[in-house]
């Protein structure tokens, strides 16, 4: 009787000490990805440009969560032909942590982007509709109407560190202003974006 209620004991304070333990994390790191298209939809197939460091995009990668919910800001660094462009995409959703070793996301919001020509000026903006975006543009309405984007996220955690992959495609045309779920579903046709990320947790 008395082991019994030692467990019982035991299981009714970890319970709420495993609740607390996660509540808020922060995490700030480095990110890479490929700058040509990947498709997942019959299994990853490497491609020859996939070695070549020019391919590829960098910027940072920043995650905060709040139990299972996360927030995702990624921003991203590419040369052009004849100019600069940084791009961004702020996502929402939710971030599992799977036996303390692996955490998968998946978080779905609007792309931004930025083009500069080569000396850096005349900045020209874009909504996530590929359309450019303006101070006479309406930003509760860009909002609105900017295609949705996923962002999906597996990292090894070691300790602080987080190191993962992650993958970025566009929905089939879902707008929260149009409303039209038919069109929610990942664009797997089109393929989407190949990463891979470098995150400490700092709290």
């Amino acid at each position: 009787m008395k082991k019994t209620m030692m467990v019982l004991a035991m299981v009714l304070l970890l319970v709420p000490a495993g609740l607390f333990a996660g509540i808020f994390d922060l995490s700030v790191g480095a990110t890479a990805q490929y700058n040509g298209s990947v498709s997942v939809e019959e299994g990853f197939e490497w491609q020859d440009g996939m070695s070549d460091p020019e391919n590829y995009a960098y910027g940072a990668d920043l995650r905060m969560r709040v139990l299972f919910a996360e927030v995702g800001v990624a921003g991203l660094y590419s040369t052009l032909d004849a100019g600069h462009k940084i791009e961004g995409i702020v996502t929402g959703g939710v971030s599992l942590d799977l036996l303390g070793l692996v955490r998968v996301g998946l978080g779905m919001g609007p792309r931004l982007s930025v083009e500069f020509d080569e000396d850096w000026g005349n900045a020209t903006v874009y909504g996530a509709d590929g359309l450019p975006i303006d101070e006479d543009t309406d930003f509760e309405t860009a909002f609105m109407n900017a295609t949705m984007t996923y962002r999906a996220t597996a990292d090894l955690k070691l300790g602080s560190l987080l190191f993962g992959i992650n993958y970025t495609i566009d929905s089939d045309g879902f707008t929260f202003g149009e409303g039209n779920y038919d069109k929610m579903l990942p664009n797997f046709e089109n393929g989407g974006s190949l990463g891979a990320s470098v995150l400490i947790t700092l709290f």
